[in-house]
């Protein structure tokens, strides 16, 4: 795949910007100065393959909606697609015409490689080359990283192992204390100890249930005598409440049964009445006043005249006012107009009398109007005469200056000596220059070799074992090698691996004995557990006694003092029965404990098994510490021949490494040291030959450095050069005058045709004009501006006449309106001004209008009126017709009648409310008995014993409520406890048991933490090794040869080896065949060992899939010019099988390329320009 052009059409400071990739070019070099734009083209390339991020700083002169990338891409097929990125969330991808495209047409010319992968394979800039060639630094030089790294341009691998591993050694270290789950599986373990101490014993478990059944009944039994004491208390209390509410209401009724029979009447009767009254009043009053207000209304309307005929005129009298002002501006204006005609009318003839005093008459005024073209022409004409006769006084003097300036130029040339020929010096210098400064060179090599002779002399003070010169310690044979160092400690470690296993397997046999005597002290918590022992010594102990009876009763004689011993004074069958009866027990015991019998012998055998194991283990330690010492023997033994007593295997194997790293160096520095010499000897050779150039242009100090000679030097050749130049200069100044008087020469004859032909366009002009062919052009111009003037002058005389008429044909028409208007009413203004009329009528008009407004309110005013009194009269009629009705139902004749039967009615209403609310009462503090049924009880009630009683049960509650509290809380610490146990777990048991299922989810959780980044570390690093299996022969192989190339034949080839770890690591081997490791490179030379794994690994991938073109941004910023040009032709043969865009803004690089290659082999594009220049 390849780009064919690229249009920033809105993107970044650039507007419809076109990139074009030569087709028949491979390699494009990209130049541009600083701000230029090359980090906006490069984002470019990003963007438009793979998308616009959602944040960009592309937007600043484009909105982020009008940024719009277009570009094609090729395969290698030939097939192409063009398209354009625009910013967006969907459809981001469009044709030249608008229309969305598939993004899969897209992903068909990548072949699936996404941003990131681009970014990091297929893009390089010299920061992504320093992190690569520090990401080699840091894993050491491992193979399969450093293929890997390379090839998929992640450099931070090393960190992402180093990232597993740290997370792994946090959750989980063998033998560590402070991981998480090393906490967290000690603390599980010291909580299994503590949930065995919370089970209860079997012998104390009778004493809490007495204690608890006892304390149970006791309270039972108070609260069984509260209840009743309390039931009785609140009966005696309802009674004493419910006594006055029911002597309250048999008074109340007998009152209602006194009132005897009331009509009845709306339950508001009070409120109706005095509502119907106050209507009745209040209709009476409304209705005089309307009646008054009626007649004063009537009045007002009556006196009211308006004018005749005038609001008829109304439109043609607001029309007369609106133009009042217009004519009255009219009237002051008339006169003026006439003054500024007569003025205008003056000035016309008096510019007629200065251009002609002949025709001097109004009436031939167009003989004095010129054509617009005539006039334009004579002023044309006018300006282009002084600036001819300029230009031929000007030419003139131009032309005398240049030949004096040639003159004094020839005698100059002709006096100047010819320089001598330095093509010799300018050869020496060249062979000088091209050898850098290698007097300085030479001073840093001097001072590093210093160093480097002060790090040995360093470095073996401080090896171990040592006390000599390096030179001395370089002597030595140290005929050990890393292989033997290796199979020494494996079994150095072996050993000590077996002793700390032992010593581990003998704590576990500890801990399992403790563990088993433990759990035989948790069996017999309970019950004590006999076992198989203990039950034949009882049977032994039996059958001892029934031999000493049966003796007796076959022989008659014992041992007496044996006897004697074995009954204790006691009586023989007495005792005989005791141990019959323990054997039983003991058996019987065995029987029903079976279970725990069979674990508690299994536990002692256990015991048993593990006191062994550990006799045997202790066996095998003093076998091992033998073993030790035999080892170190041997070991002092392998370096006798060195007169080193030797350390560890790990601290040996580092002094060899250390050992290794100082011889080495020394031979680096011996080889330096040749160098140097080396130096010397050519400085010298270079000193003579700039001596021996010099010494026919100057006099020279042999004592000079090289620089001060190649200074001197350069100083004779600028000299001799700048003479050559300015001889150079002479003689083309001297060809640039001649040619110059020619040309001169040459203007003054055009310059006079061009007067001659301005004279024959003169004449033609002037004909018909009052200019003459001897008028000078300033008269002419101010002739021309007087004509102007003259016809100008008459047409504004002309503008004042008819605007004058027209103004009195205005005042004549408005004063005519104004006579027929007044003709049409019957008001006069005999003698008065027409503007006065106007105005006065204009008022008496406003004051008709308002007449006739105020007598249209009034008419509707009398009318709302007439019909406020007829409204009045029917609210009157209502009001005493409600009142009759009222009237009718109390069965009275007056209002004073209806007031007093409204007193009986509101006082029934009143006590049957009382009634009602006391019967309400009652039922609620009855206790759920009806009124009938609280009555009854009451009846049965000595209303003066209630408070006695009342007192007495108060007396006997009171008496008990503190034994009762007492009693409660004695019984609830029992209770609490008893509930806790007989469940078999108290309180701290549950939180025990809660705690270790958190705990062990929280195990389970950090597990798979743990094994998550174990496997991921594991797969990355199989990945990395896969890959090296698979690429590491080509890859090396080509890596290798580009790598001598960029080196500059520094390091002749890459090979693999293997550290101190047994890890495959490359190497750079020197000419001699030294092997130098990573970390003994320079850093310039790492990144070019990146570089040459990268250029490997893209090649490769061109080789097996499509191309995909590479983007480099100024890799070689740190790269002197003959590494840059090394480089660069790498790049160009790799241009052979990818299309390759390198960017940068050093002009140095562009002169290197060009030297290098032909045009016909990359194509330059400048970022400076409007449009892409292609060379």
């Amino acid at each position: 795949m390849r780009f064919n052009y690229l249009n920033l059409r809105a993107f970044g400071h650039f507007t419809d910007y076109e990139i074009n990739f030569d087709p028949s070019k491979n390699f494009h070099l990209i130049y541009g100065l600083n701000e230029a734009g090359k980090s906006t083209a490069l984002r470019s390339i990003n963007h438009f393959l793979f998308g616009f991020p959602q944040q960009t700083l592309d937007a600043f002169l484009h909105g982020n909606t009008k940024l719009r990338i277009e570009g094609e891409l090729q395969n290698t097929e030939g097939e192409t697609v063009r398209y354009i990125r625009r910013k967006g969330k969907k459809n981001t991808i469009i044709d030249t015409n608008g229309n969305v495209l598939n993004e899969s047409m897209i992903d068909g010319f990548l072949h699936g490689i996404s941003d990131n992968h681009f970014t990091n394979m297929f893009a390089l800039n010299h920061e992504t080359l320093r992190e690569g060639g520090e990401s080699l630094l840091e894993s050491g030089g491992n193979l399969g990283e450093s293929l890997f790294s390379a090839a998929s341009g992640i450099s931070v691998l090393r960190k992402v192992f180093e990232d597993l591993e740290k997370k792994s050694a946090d959750l989980y270290k063998k033998r560590g204390s402070t991981p998480e789950l090393n906490k967290l599986l000690k603390e599980e373990k010291e909580l299994r100890k503590e949930i065995a101490q919370y089970q209860l014993k079997v012998q104390d478990w009778k004493e809490l249930e007495r204690k608890y059944n006892n304390g149970k009944k006791e309270i039972e039994s108070l609260i069984r005598e509260v209840k009743i004491l309390s039931s009785e208390r609140e009966k005696l209390q309802r009674m004493k409440l419910t006594l006055p509410k029911i002597a309250k209401l048999r008074e109340l009724r007998n009152k209602l049964l006194e009132l005897g029979e009331v009509p009845a009447l709306p339950d508001n009767i009070e409120e109706l009445r005095k509502e119907m009254v106050q209507r009745l009043e209040s209709a009476g009053k409304e209705k005089m006043k309307a009646e008054d207000e009626w007649e004063e209304t009537k009045k007002e309307l009556q006196e009211i005249a308006i004018p005749e005929g005038l609001l008829e005129q109304a439109a043609l009298i607001d029309a007369l006012y609106r133009e009042l002002q217009s004519y009255q501006n009219n009237v002051k204006q008339a006169p003026m107009l006439e003054a500024e005609r007569k003025l205008l009318e003056a000035r016309v003839i008096s510019f007629m009398k200065e251009i002609d005093s002949v025709h001097v008459r109004l009436d031939h005024i167009e003989k004095y109007r010129l054509r617009l073209a005539k006039k334009e022409k004579i002023r044309e004409l006018c300006k282009d005469k002084p600036l001819l006769d300029q230009a031929l006084e000007t030419n003139e003097k131009e032309r005398r200056e240049i030949e004096s300036d040639l003159k004094a130029k020839e005698e100059e040339y002709f006096s100047f000596p010819v320089p001598p020929n330095i093509e010799e010096l300018e050869n020496v210098i060249d062979i000088v220059k091209r050898a850098g400064d290698i007097e300085e060179s030479l001073k840093l090599r001097i001072i590093d070799n210093n160093q480097t002779e002060q790090l040995l002399e360093e470095m073996v003070k401080q090896l171990p074992l040592w006390s000599g010169t390096y030179k001395e310690l370089v002597e030595i044979s140290v005929p050990v090698l890393a292989e033997t160092i290796k199979k020494y400690e494996q079994g150095h470690t072996e050993i000590l691996k077996n002793l700390e296993k032992t010593d581990e397997q003998f704590i576990i046999q500890t801990e399992s004995i403790s563990n088993y005597e433990e759990q035989i002290h948790h069996l017999e918590a309970l019950t004590e557990i006999p076992s198989e022992e203990k039950l034949l010594s009882i049977r032994s102990h039996r059958d001892q006694g029934w031999k000493f009876i049966r003796t007796k009763l076959e022989r008659g004689d014992l041992d007496e003092q044996a006897f004697n011993e074995f009954t204790n004074g006691k009586k023989i069958e007495s005792v005989y029965e005791n141990l019959v009866t323990d054997a039983d027990a003991v058996a019987d015991k065995m029987r029903s404990e079976a279970e725990k019998v069979g674990a508690k012998k299994k536990h002692l055998d256990d015991i048993k098994r593990c006191k062994d194991k550990i006799i045997e283990l202790e066996q095998k330690k003093d076998e091992l510490i033998k073993e030790l010492a035999d080892w170190q023997k041997s070991w002092d033994k392998l370096w006798e021949s060195t007169s080193i007593k030797p350390l560890s295997p790990e601290e040996m194997r580092e002094w060899v490494v250390k050992y290794g790293q100082i011889k080495g160096m020394f031979h680096g520095y011996e080889k330096e040291q040749k160098a140097i010499r080396e130096l010397e000897n050519k400085i010298a050779q270079y000193k003579q030959s700039l001596i021996t150039v010099l010494a026919s242009l100057v006099d020279v100090d042999q004592q000079k450095t090289l620089a001060e000679l190649l200074q001197m030097a350069e100083k004779q050749q600028r000299k001799v050069n700048e003479d050559w130049n300015k001889r150079t200069r002479l003689d083309d100044s001297i060809s640039g005058i001649k040619h110059r008087i020619n040309n001169l020469s040459f203007r003054n004859k055009e310059l006079y045709q061009k007067l001659e032909n301005w004279k024959d366009q003169w004449l033609e002009a002037i004909n018909g004009t009052n200019i003459t062919d001897t008028t000078s052009v300033v008269v002419a111009e101010k002739i021309v501006h007087m004509y102007e003037e003259c016809t100008k002058a008459y047409d504004e005389l002309n503008g004042v006449e008819k605007k004058h008429n027209s103004i009195l044909e205005q005042i004549a028409h408005y004063e005519e309106r104004v006579h027929n208007l007044l003709k049409s009413t019957s008001l006069s203004y005999d003698g008065k001004a027409v503007d006065i009329v106007v105005s006065e009528l204009n008022a008496k008009l406003g004051q008709a209008k308002e007449d006739k407004v105020r007598s249209k309110e009034l008419s509707n005013h009398i009318k709302r009126l007439e019909t406020a009194i007829r409204e009045a009269v029917l609210e009157i009629d209502a009001a005493e017709n409600y009142l009759n009705d009222l009237m009718m139902q109390a069965k009275c004749s007056s209002i004073e009648e209806l007031e007093k039967v409204e007193v009986k009615f509101i006082g029934k209403k009143d006590y049957e409310n009382r009634i009602r609310t006391l019967e309400e009462e009652l039922i609620d503090i009855g206790g759920g008995l009806s009124l009938h049924e609280i009555t009854k009880e009451v009846d049965q009630f000595d209303r003066d014993s209630i408070d006695v009683e009342l007192e007495e049960i108060n007396r006997k509650l009171s008496e008990i409520e503190p034994v009762r509290s007492e009693l409660e809380q004695s019984h609830g610490v029992i209770k609490k406890e008893f509930e806790e146990k007989i469940q078999g777990n108290n309180t701290s048991s549950v939180l025990a048991e809660q705690k270790k299922e958190s705990m062990h989810a929280k195990l389970a959780d950090l597990t798979d933490q743990y094994i998550q980044i174990k496997l991921a570390s594991t797969l990355l690093q199989k990945g990395i090794e896969y890959y090296r299996n698979q690429n590491q022969d080509p890859i090396l192989k080509r890596a290798s040869e580009l790598f001598e190339r960029l080196t500059l034949q520094s390091f002749s080839e890459l090979i693999v080896d293997y550290n101190e770890k047994d890890q495959r690591v490359l190497m750079g081997v020197r000419d001699n065949g030294e092997k130098i490791s990573i970390d003994g490179m320079s850093d310039g030379t790492i990144d070019q060992l990146y570089l040459s794994l990268r250029i490997a690994s893209i090649e490769k991938y061109g080789n097996e899939n499509e191309p995909i073109p590479f983007i480099v941004d100024d890799i070689l910023v740190h790269f002197d010019d003959v590494r840059s040009k090394e480089t660069l032709k790498i790049l160009l043969e790799l241009s052979k099988e990818t299309q390759i865009i390198f960017f940068t803004h050093h002009s140095r690089l562009v002169e290197i390329m060009k030297e290098l290659a032909t045009q016909d082999q990359f194509q330059l594009t400048e970022l400076n320009s409007k449009e892409a220049v292609n060379v």
